[in-house]
């Protein structure tokens, strides 16, 4: 057997970002912004191969407007996993997370539902730490 480097062997912890720049660790041009209104912030990922959601959360990008905003991560567009409230006495760069630790099976997607009963206004960038699943064949090498 050669010696070989294996993520699952490791238990390696990956961080996807959404809305965070490239000055802030992330890959987006511009944080997600949000309003009054139900809408979906990140409609579908599609994780390569099962993975255990293990933490959801959101940085604030800029202060909050007035209120509270609630972000839902989703399974497949219906099945909520978890809520977080981003608050109005977030100030820039603070996070709100939650642990979720729950699976999610390959061919199975993500969605990020923002909502709010009272008027407010932002920006934030949103993550989800996850850890990659493999067959239970797998053995690692020694």
């Amino acid at each position: 057997m050669a010696n070989s480097y294996d993520d699952a062997r490791y238990g390696v912890i990956e961080r996807i970002w959404f809305g965070a720049t490239a000055k802030h660790g992330g890959q987006s041009s511009a944080p997600i912004t949000f309003n009054e209104t139900a809408a979906n912030k990140v409609t579908r990922w599609y994780p390569k191969g099962p993975v255990q959601i293990l933490k959801f959360g959101a940085k604030t990008v800029a202060t909050l407007g007035k209120g509270e905003q609630l972000f839902n991560l989703q399974i497949d567009g219906s099945t909520s996993m978890k809520k977080i409230t981003c608050s109005t006495t977030s100030a820039p760069y603070t996070v709100a997370s939650a642990t979720v630790d729950d699976g999610l099976a390959a061919g199975s997607y993500l969605g990020i539902l923002a909502s709010t009963n009272v008027c407010s206004t932002g920006s934030v960038a949103l993550f989800i730490d996850f850890r990659r699943k493999f067959g239970t064949g797998h053995t690692p090498s020694s």
